[in-house]
């Protein structure tokens, strides 16, 4: 050891070995002690181009300004400096590596970005950590004149200029971490420039073709966008698309762009027969988003097959339904009746599919189709009929529909052996107001559990004390309020007591028929918020049954004392404003209006009611709808 000590401190240290410590403990200081276990890692510095790599700073911010007079002499004193050529300088680059190309123009100094590429043309090739070359970052921001110069300035093999039609095309080839090249670029950001877009198209065709991570070709990008000129330049350029079986056809572009014209130029094209890669055809789309002049389009086609399926066994009359358009619904049974019975790889119809996705205006629509019996109780593969996939994916309105029906069989049992019945008593969450909803709807059809289901009953949650406790509470606190006002009411009358005899005490207003009605009506308020107190108080006793029984009759008495109040309230007021007839008229008009709103949402506690009687199921048909509605939160419209 002592021989190899000696050896070493005749030795220079180098910069590496001394930053990595490795001879911090050999020149007069203590050895360390020798420690078991594997040495701590080091922390790894973020990648980053090597240093002989990294743009000077001076350039960067010569290139950031865009002065070329200022630039030229910057890059004369660096190559002096480093004693190395004007291309090497150029070709360095900054953490993100861009070039000093790719930062002139994403400032747009052209003037700058032309003699960078006079000095250095292969910086048109290069890319920065996002894989973007300039003419990328030139086509994004629009600046289609740019890449014509830098086309133009593209060396061939003898080192001239050539002509933008015939530059070299890997240029227009290269594509970024998006898979975006630069006609991607320059349609994506819906670029204006008509002539430099088609000279794009024009110095290489079969890149209107390629498809971008997302799928989408830049025929795609057009059709989509309307860019009438770049389909059309397309189309001159005779080149047949090879379809890519990730790329989204163009014709699906032109449909969800809705625009007729475009569609007819991209159905020139012969590219009706495209598929995507879960096999939908044009008319899939047309009828998913609802697009009837493009389905109508689609069907006039010659030799276009209208029962094609896609992968998941859907025609399009299929997915119409299952995005509730129902016009194109009525278009495709009037060209196809018969695909009305297809069924999907599920062993599923339309009524299936509408059922299950909760569109009820198309369940509506056929029910009321002749000729449809069959569908109405047909099964599944799993035994399902579309009763069952309406309550087991909770579509209380589809299932209100359906069991209005006569013709619908609400005990027919799945697989399973489960009627729809013992799927709305069995969800995870039996207590959601659409459960309930479902759960009212089949209870007063007469839907029941079947007996050999071979699900195992779930097994009903007990009753919480708790869960009852907070809900008396609340009622207790509010009937107290409605006695206490009340009873403040009966002794400051409106319009006040007479001071003389005869009558002294008696109330002014006592003959008037409004004071009357006051009266009544805060008596009434008075006495039943002290009976729903009274019951309620019973609720406290701690035992369950009682509790339920308690909160189910205080309820309608406290729904009754805040009813009269509110009325007593109207009359009150109407009484000392009468002389003001106008003023009276629109008080008296308001109250009604707000007593008729203060009815609908304390009935809908009590209705729809449960029972099979065929006279309250009547009465409870707009009230259900009506919850229904009101419980349905915002749907996010979604679309292939």
């Amino acid at each position: 050891m002592e021989r190899e000590f000696s050896q070493l401190e005749g030795m220079p240290i180098s910069a590496d070995l001394v930053m990595a410590g490795e001879f911090v403990q050999l020149h007069g200081m203590p050895m360390p002690v020798a420690r078991f276990g594997p040495p701590r890692p080091l922390p790894c510095p973020p990648p980053r181009p090597p240093q002989d790599r990294l743009m000077d700073s001076r350039m960067y911010k010569q290139a950031i300004q865009g002065d070329r007079d200022g630039f030229i002499p910057i890059l004369d004193s660096i190559s002096s400096e480093k004693k190395l050529p004007r291309s090497e300088i150029l070709s360095q680059v900054s953490r993100q590596n861009n070039t000093c190309l790719h930062i002139a123009v994403s400032f747009g100094h052209h003037e700058l970005a032309k003699y960078i590429v006079g000095l250095c043309p292969d910086l048109i090739k290069k890319t920065n950590s996002k894989g973007d070359t300039a003419l990328h970052i030139a086509a994004r921001k629009n600046d289609l004149s740019f890449v014509k110069f830098a086309m133009d300035s593209c060396p061939s093999g003898s080192g001239a200029s050539r002509d933008v039609e015939q530059a070299e095309q890997s240029l227009l080839k290269i594509v970024n971490k998006e898979g975006n090249t630069v006609l991607h670029e320059a349609l994506i950001n819906r670029c204006k420039q008509e002539k430099q877009v088609e000279i794009l198209i024009k110095a290489d065709p079969q890149v209107a073709y390629y498809p971008n991570k997302e799928g989408k070709s830049p025929l795609y990008l057009a059709a989509e966008a309307h860019y009438f000129h770049v389909v059309e330049a397309i189309r001159k350029s005779e080149v047949e698309e090879h379809m890519n079986r990730e790329a989204k056809p163009a014709v699906h572009g032109a449909i969800l762009g809705k625009n007729k014209e475009m569609l007819e130029k991209i159905l020139a094209l012969k590219l009706v027969h495209q598929t995507d890669e879960h096999g939908r055809t044009p008319l899939h789309y047309a009828a998913s988003i609802g697009y009837l002049e493009g389905v109508q389009m689609l069907l006039d086609q010659s030799n276009f097959d209208r029962y094609q399926k896609d992968v998941e066994g859907f025609l399009p009359i299929h997915v119409a339904s299952m995005r509730g358009h129902v016009d194109i619904v009525k278009e495709l049974l009037q060209v196809s009746c018969d695909s009305i019975e297809w069924l999907s790889k599920h062993g599923e119809n339309i009524l299936h599919v509408a059922a299950k996705y909760g569109k009820d205006n198309v369940v509506h629509f056929v029910l009321k189709k002749k000729g449809v019996e069959n569908l109405i109780n047909e099964k599944d593969k799993d035994g399902n009929t579309p009763l069952h996939l309406a309550t087991m994916h909770a579509h209380p309105k589809v299932v209100n529909y359906l069991t209005w029906d006569k013709r619908v069989d609400v005990n027919l049992v799945n697989i399973k052996g489960q009627t729809a019945f013992d799927i709305a008593v069995s969800v995870e969450h039996p207590t959601s107001f659409h459960q309930r909803l479902i759960w009212t709807a089949l209870k007063s059809t007469g839907a029941r559990p079947a007996r050999n289901s071979k699900v195992p009953p779930k097994l009903s949650k007990s009753p919480n004390t708790d869960d009852y406790k907070d809900r008396v509470n609340t009622l207790l606190l509010v009937s107290t309020l409605v006695a206490t006002v009340t009873f403040a009411a009966g002794f400051t009358m409106p319009g006040g007591y007479k001071s003389s005899d005869p009558n002294a005490g008696m109330a002014i207003f006592l003959m008037r028929n409004m004071f009357q009605m006051f009266v009544i009506c805060n008596t009434i308020a008075m006495y039943t918020s002290i009976l729903a107190a009274i019951i309620l108080i019973w609720a406290q006793l701690g035992d369950l049954n009682l509790m339920d029984t308690a909160f189910r009759w205080a309820l309608p008495f406290l729904g009754l004392a805040l009813y009269a109040m509110s009325l007593g309230f109207m009359a009150g007021v109407s009484l000392v404003i009468s002389n003001l007839h106008w003023l009276a008229i629109v008080v008296f008009i308001i109250g009604i209006i707000c007593l008729v709103g203060l009815s609908v949402p304390f009935l809908l506690l009590f209705i729809p009611s449960k029972s099979t009687n065929r006279i309250l199921r009547y009465i409870s048909y707009y009230p259900f709808l009506l919850l229904v509605w009101a419980s349905e939160g915002p749907k996010i419209k979604q679309e292939d």
